[in-house]
């Protein structure tokens, strides 16, 4: 997951985000970075594992059933859904990714239901990984978000000096990745011994 989401972080910011969202600095002074990967990197890593690791849960045996639709499947609704909505519709990329973020994570639960619960919980967790991100970076430079951030397109609220769009963000980005390898390899999880 986090190879995955790593290289996700690194396209999804080149062709969206970066467009009317955010643009961070970066070491080599591009539009895209290896920040963007290493961010990704690590967050991917912590969404799949976060739910499982603070509530001791385990994975059982893999079930032979692979759920439709499948991963991939998933995944292409939600890079065509966000692709659609922002140069079809012309939605920001915020608002595009957050609503096909929804809708791939409702069709996940459908087929998952057990999954919810870990979809939620996750979600949450991200967004308190997030405020210690946050925090640490405005200890050090507390412009950050002013010389960060698209405020044009955002909505210019901000909670203890983040624009809420991250917040939400993360909260269904741990909703949707939290626990789609699960879904992707059809495992269960149960408390652990």
């Amino acid at each position: 997951m986090s190879v995955f989401i790593g290289a996700v972080s690194v396209a999804s910011a080149y062709y969206w985000w970066t467009v009317d969202w955010w643009r961070p600095l970066t070491v080599t002074g591009t539009r895209v970075g290896i920040e963007d990967f290493l961010m990704g990197f690590a967050s991917g890593g912590i969404m799949a594992v976060i739910y499982e690791e603070i509530f001791k849960k385990r994975y059982l045996k893999r079930k032979t059933q692979r759920h439709r639709p499948g991963a991939t499947t998933l995944l292409l609704l939600l890079a065509f859904a966000t692709s659609f909505l922002i140069w079809g519709i012309k939605l920001t990329s915020f608002e595009a990714s957050s609503i096909a973020m929804m809708l791939t994570s409702a069709l996940m639960f459908v087929y998952r239901r057990d999954l919810l619960l870990n979809g939620l919980l996750s979600g949450v967790l991200m967004v308190c990984v997030s405020l210690f991100f946050y925090y640490a970076i405005l200890f050090f430079d507390p412009r950050w978000v002013d010389a960060t951030y698209q405020f044009a397109s955002l909505s210019g609220i901000r909670i203890t000096h983040v624009p809420i769009e991250e917040f939400i963000f993360w909260f269904l980005a741990g909703f949707l990745f939290g626990p789609f390898y699960e879904y992707w390899q059809g495992e269960r999880l149960s408390a652990k011994n």
